[in-house]
């Protein structure tokens, strides 16, 4: 089962290589005569020297030999690296396309998968096949390379070394098999530790971001979070050294093993030499020849296993990469063939979610209906599953019971670009481009002016952006430019709205998007809601209950499940969750309850 593995993975390494590079093959083809000549000559200038003197040739024969054998020595000396560079080349080319591929599978991939930290583990761990120029992306060809010289290495010194004696063909060749165990052991045990360092890597660059992060380090500061960064931090770390050490400890006893079996090796093989000589079975020029020749022999075996071992850490990292680029969780964007002009209902239909790996429901069995023009609040405490319902509605997640009807047709059966297209949403975890304002708000680099000026405008931002040297030309992330501009919270979330509002799409959802805004601006986006809503169906997302009263309908959700249903006063009414829950934040509000 390995072996089938293994020869698939250099079946699809080669197959993509190929595809990307065909014109490296020649390069790939030249560089393998260039590397077995070099050596094999090297070994017999001494070996033609000693003849020529023994032969009693001028000193000028003896030049001329010399010198060509050394300008062939030269060629190939030279050959060999320019050919070299040639393949680096085409590895460098063929990492960027995996590295395009892992890219676009991230864009298109399941978006619980993005947020789940076992998908964060396998990315982290696809990605050691494509993120570096030393890369198994970028060494397989090169390996690749030195295994054919060192094969084609192995067959012509074989040749040549059985001219003396197949024994010792055999001794070499037993000696070698040992070091491929050992190599196959190691690859084995490396495997392992980069799984472990791909799970302790994740969690490590999550608190590595966070204490880079200027919204948390005010916390770290504040409450003196320092030492326990400081202690999770070096906790992973060293985790990390523990298993590194560990393989490399590892790693030194295969080392020394090989040294022994190599030190063996070389003796038997001189020893026996020597003994040819003493019994005048070998002249000293042969002596010498066979002496560089066995050296090489032994050599190329030896290179050959390490090539070997070096194959297949590429393939253990390809199939890491390929178990992530396969995974069946992409959107299938030419699924479906209904299209939506006008959206008339929305339905949850008995939905129920879990996410991966959990024991409970998030969701639990919630339906509802919503109409055209209807103006919706999902309220409700943290983490009763307000977000989740949204992201369920956007499509973000699938229902792992259930249906989502739209006009009465199943999600499932729309086409995910024109899904995707009916909503405009503002979420909590936003994030902006390093692009201009514009750019950010439009989703474009060729936008409508006045489309956007009218955003920027009902959103509130208007004269922020006025106030700026160059208007909404202005870049933004301050990370990628350092003429960029930094905004606040509340600025941020009403370029988010500004975004919403730009792509006019027929449902508008704004989860918590009075969360950062000051009072002020909180009141001003409650007295647009009704322009900035006109003619579509709306969802707005909130724990603040005070914030929802201009909504047509409430939603109370509480533990997965709507609780209540209803306008503000029905639920007032009613005198139940909704109604204590407002009673709690009205006091604190100082509100007067109606």
């Amino acid at each position: 089962m390995k072996n089938a593995i293994f020869i698939n993975n250099i079946q699809y390494m080669m197959k993509n290589w190929m595809n990307w590079d065909k014109k490296s093959l020649a390069f790939f083809i030249v560089r393998i005569p260039a590397l077995v000549f070099q050596p094999i000559v090297t070994a017999y200038i001494p070996k033609a020297m000693i003849d020529c003197i023994n032969n009693g040739v001028t000193l000028d024969y003896l030049a001329t030999i010399i010198a060509l054998l050394s300008v062939l020595v030269a060629l190939t000396a030279w050959l060999s690296p320019f050919m070299q560079e040639l393949l680096l080349g085409s590895a460098r080319i063929i990492r960027m396309r995996y590295a395009v591929l892992a890219f676009k599978k991230n864009i298109y991939m399941d978006y619980i998968n993005v947020e789940s930290f076992e998908g964060r583990e396998k990315n982290k761990r696809a990605s050691e096949f494509y993120r570096s120029n030393y890369s198994s992306s970028s060494e397989f060809i090169e390996n690749s390379n030195q295994f054919f010289v060192c094969l084609v290495g192995v067959l012509i010194s074989a040749v040549l070394i059985y001219k003396i004696n197949f024994l010792m063909i055999l001794i070499i060749f037993l000696t070698c098999v040992g070091e491929f165990f050992l190599l196959k052991y190691l690859n084995t045990k490396e495997k392992s530790v980069k799984d472990i360092r791909s799970n302790i890597l994740v969690k490590l660059d999550y608190f590595y971001k966070l204490s880079k992060e200027t919204s948390y380090s005010k916390d770290i500061k504040s409450y003196n979070f320092s030492d326990y960064f400081i202690y999770i931090l070096s906790k992973f770390i060293f985790q990390l050294e523990k298993i590194t050490s560990k393989y490399i400890r590892q790693s030194f006893k295969v080392s020394g093993t090989r040294a022994i079996l190599n030190l063996i090796r070389e003796l038997i093989a001189y020893i026996y030499l020597i003994i040819l000589v003493v019994q005048s079975r070998l002249s000293i020029s042969d002596f010498v020849f066979y002496f560089g020749i066995i050296t090489g022999f032994s050599n190329w075996i030896m290179n050959l296993v390490v090539c070997y071992s070096n194959i297949e850490r590429n393939c253990n990292d390809c199939q890491a990469f390929r178990d992530f680029i396969n995974q069946d969780d992409e959107y299938d964007f030419v699924k479906g063939n209904h299209r939506l002009l006008d959206i008339k209902t929305i339905e949850f239909r008995n939905v129920s979610f879990k996410y991966p790996n959990a024991d409970d429901y998030t969701i639990k069995n919630i339906s509802f209906k919503i109409n055209s023009e209807e103006n919706i609040a999902i309220v409700g405490e943290n983490g009763s599953g307000k977000t989740t319902i949204v992201k369920l509605l956007c499509g973000l997640y699938k229902p792992t019971s259930g249906n989502i009807l739209i006009n009465g047709i199943d999600i499932n059966d729309i086409s995910i670009p024109e899904y995707f297209d009916l909503f405009s949403p503002v979420f909590q975890d936003y994030s902006f481009l390093p692009m201009s304002i514009a750019e950010n708000v439009s989703v474009s680099l060729d936008y409508d002016e006045s489309r956007l000026q009218e955003a920027l405008i009902k959103a509130g931002i208007k004269s922020k952006i006025e106030s700026l040297p160059k208007k909404e030309k202005t870049l933004m992330i301050k990370d990628v430019y350092k003429n960029a501009v930094e905004f606040s919270g509340g600025e941020k979330q009403k370029l988010l709205l500004a975004k919403a509002i730009y792509k006019n799409a027929s449902i508008l959802i704004l989860d918590e998007p009075t969360a950062a805004l000051d009072p002020i601006a909180e009141n001003e986006l409650y007295l647009k809601y009704n322009e900035i809503t006109k003619n579509k169906i709306s969802f707005f997302i909130s724990h603040r209950l005070s914030s929802t009263r201009f909504c047509d309908r409430i939603l109370f959700v509480k533990e997965g499940k709507i609780l209540e249903e209803g306008s503000h006063s029905d639920l007032m009414q009613l005198r139940r969750s909704y109604y204590k829950m407002y009673q709690v934040q009205s006091y604190y509000y100082k509100e007067v309850n109606n």
